[in-house]
C-alpha cells in the first residue's frame, strides 16, 4: 500500500493505492489516520480512485475512523471509487453513512470551513 498526502486547507486527501486488509496494509492505513486524527482541526478525503480490495478488517478500519471523526465533529470522505468497492460499499449499506464523491471539487466543496 502506498498513500500520499495533499493538503487544502484544513482538508487532507489521502491517495490510496493498494488494498486495505489485514496485515501490514491495514497498519500503515491506521498509522496515517491516527496521525491526521491527532491534528485536532483537519478532516479527511480519501481517494479510493486507486483502491482495488477491502476486506472486512478493512472495512472495520473505515468505520472506526468515521466513528473517531464524527464524535470530533470532523469528516471523513470518501472520493472515486471504483466499482467493485462502490458495490461493496452498497452492499455494506455503508454508501449510507459515508459520503460519497465522483469528483474532487464537489469533495472539497461539501466540507464546512474550507
Amino acid at each position: 500500500m502506498n498513500i500520499l498526502h495533499r493538503r487544502q486547507g484544513n482538508i487532507v486527501i489521502l491517495e490510496i493505492k493498494g488494498p486495505i486488509s489485514m496485515g501490514e496494509s491495514k497498519e500503515k492505513f491506521s498509522e496515517v489516520m491516527e496521525e491526521l486524527f491527532k491534528e485536532r482541526e483537519v478532516n479527511v478525503l480519501l481517494d479510493f480512485e486507486a483502491i482495488n480490495y477491502v476486506d472486512s478488517t478493512g472495512i472495520g478500519e473505515l468505520v472506526g475512523y468515521l466513528n473517531k471523526f464524527t464524535e470530533n465533529k470532523r469528516h471523513l470522505k470518501i472520493l472515486r471509487p471504483q466499482d467493485r468497492i462502490r458495490k461493496l460499499l452498497q452492499i455494506t449499506k455503508l454508501d449510507t453513512i459515508f459520503e460519497i464523491f465522483i469528483d474532487e471539487q464537489s469533495a472539497l466543496k461539501s466540507f464546512p470551513d474550507r
